[in-house]
């Protein structure tokens, strides 16, 4: 039995650190697998934020003209502090997503960051945050952020902690005009804004 239907009775959100450390550590329907240790009982809110980092690489579909050739890796880049340390590295060592390798990058404000295809904004760039999302128009880079209002302001997917709770909002039509294809098993976790603009 898989942790969908383990879980069906409950609420949607259920992913507090110590549940989202096992989740990680195993797998959500079957597909969200990651290398977080098991022996790792109580990860902290950003070994657990890696860890869905990761996992978005597999549930959402990019355009083959994203990537410069079919053996190229998908690239996870962080702007600004990184908050992750060594988490995201390591959870992403040796593993791929939709056949790809996984390369982390960590980028200064003024880089090119068309190049990558997930881009984790930090907070230390909150007052970038406009700039930022604008050099990234018609480019297929799923942004993610902890920023509040992120996914208000134009951003694909927002990380919100809620009673310890790790939690993320989807703006579909922000992916959608990104010529991103996010996964329903994904979309079901999420709490979705702009769903009907996106349905245009």
């Amino acid at each position: 039995m898989d942790i969908l239907k383990r879980t069906r009775h409950y609420p949607r959100w259920t992913f507090d650190a110590r549940t989202a450390g096992w989740l990680v550590a195993a797998s959500l329907a079957g597909l969200f697998v990651c290398g977080v240790s098991s022996a790792q009982s109580d990860p902290n809110e950003y070994q657990v934020k890696a860890a869905f980092l990761f996992n978005f690489t597999k549930f959402v579909e990019w355009p083959e003209n994203a990537f410069v050739d079919s053996h190229a890796p998908i690239v996870i880049g962080v702007i600004g502090d990184d908050p992750f340390g060594e988490s995201l590295v390591s959870i992403v060592a040796g593993q791929k997503a939709q056949g790809r390798g996984i390369e982390i990058v960590k980028y200064r404000y003024g880089d090119n960051l068309r190049r990558c295809h997930v881009l984790f904004i930090s907070a230390s760039e909150r007052q970038r945050r406009a700039p930022i999302l604008a050099s990234l128009q018609e480019a297929s880079v799923l942004t993610v952020s902890d920023i509040d209002g992120f996914a208000e302001a134009g951003g694909a997917i927002q990380f919100v902690v809620q009673e310890n709770r790790v939690r993320f909002v989807v703006n579909l039509e922000v992916a959608t005009q990104s010529k991103l294809r996010v996964s329903a098993k994904l979309l079901a976790l999420a709490r979705v804004i702009n769903r009907s603009e996106a349905a245009r």
